[in-house]
């Protein structure tokens, strides 16, 4: 163990005062005292719900109880899947975490948790993740695998571009792909089909209303991502400076990163309008899901304050939050329109 860091105490929220102390740095590794983040990965598999029981054949056999069960699922898997992600994280972030106040006191840095240790609590964690899911089939696992692979290559990209926001979204945003696998509606199943050549795959998934329709939907979540992810940046903005922290706040400025939010969300409610329209959608989408998104999102960059962490943590919070809330919720009252026919 490491000597105490200035400015560090233990958790005591939730279940931090029920846990040995031995055990409390990798709860923080897994981030369970900050349930921010947990949403931030758990709206795309709320939205890729959604956008599964919607799509054609739609899901009218499907009750209210077994979606609630699957989401509880997800939210099992999600825990899991973004601690193991927030741990390699950590890992690879150490010596930046190092110099930046915020950051300091997590549990590699302050000395709680050697380099070892959080490969090892890593690698059991993916072992877990792995058992949660054998059981709902082959497809979900290889999508869960590009999953991992996308948002552990996230950490690595600090250090060589100003764009790791973007590839943080493909990551996140590629749960829609991992729910629709689960629930029998993967748009990407003919990649998986091995009586046809790998070229007819590909056309065959390329030329499908529904493959595109889920691939605007996966463009939309990328782009909220880096809304949402850029702001939060905005509270380490000095310290990233000084460290040579790499990202889309750092490119942009206090100056450029609002106007070029704006801009990023139109293209994202643009895409959302698209995957409704080629999945063929009705009114309820698109009055909530896009323009109901639309409108909280404008806000959301309007009111944040670059220059104000709190502001900047609120956006990546609450902010992003109902955002999330207004696609999913958008998607769940599509599905309820159509099954009782409101």
């Amino acid at each position: 163990m490491g000597a105490p860091v200035k400015g560090y105490s233990k958790p005591s929220h939730g279940i931090f005062p029920f846990l040995p102390d031995a055990w409390v740095p990798y709860a923080e590794l897994m981030r369970l005292d900050r349930l921010a983040g947990f949403w931030a990965f758990y709206w795309h598999y709320l939205i890729g719900l959604g956008f599964a029981i919607n799509l054609p054949p739609f899901s009218r056999d499907m009750d209210l109880q077994t979606l609630a069960l699957i989401a509880g699922y997800m939210g099992v898997w999600t825990t899991v899947f973004r601690g193991m992600t927030c741990t390699w994280n950590d890992n690879l972030d150490q010596d930046f975490d190092r110099q930046v106040d915020r950051c300091r006191v997590r549990p590699i840095p302050r000395g709680a948790v050697s380099t070892l240790q959080a490969h090892l609590f890593t690698a059991m964690q993916i072992a877990a993740g792995a058992a949660i899911l054998y059981p709902v089939g082959h497809s979900t696992l290889i999508h869960a695998a590009v999953d991992g692979i996308l948002l552990f290559i996230y950490p690595l990209l600090k250090r060589c571009t100003n764009f790791p926001q973007v590839e943080l979204g493909f990551g996140l945003s590629y749960a829609i792909f991992m729910v629709t696998s689960m629930v029998g509606k993967d748009p990407l199943a003919p990649l998986f089909d091995p009586s046809l050549a790998f070229s007819d795959r590909v056309a065959k998934v390329i030329e499908s209303p529904l493959a595109q329709s889920a691939v605007c939907l996966y463009a939309a979540g990328i782009l909220w991502c880096v809304t949402f992810d850029t702001l939060y940046a905005h509270q380490d903005y000095l310290d990233d400076l000084k460290a040579g922290v790499m990202g889309l706040a750092v490119r942009l400025g206090r100056k450029g990163t609002k106007p070029t939010l704006y801009v990023v969300s139109a293209v994202q409610v643009a895409c959302l309008a698209l995957a409704g329209h080629l999945a063929g959608f009705g009114n309820a989408y698109y009055a909530i899901s896009c323009g109901g998104t639309g409108l909280l999102l404008v806000w959301t960059i309007w009111v944040t304050n670059l220059e104000d962490s709190a502001s900047c943590a609120w956006a990546f919070g609450p902010g992003s939050a109902y955002a999330g809330a207004f696609v999913s919720g958008g998607l769940l009252v599509e599905f309820l329109s159509k099954k009782y026919g409101y």
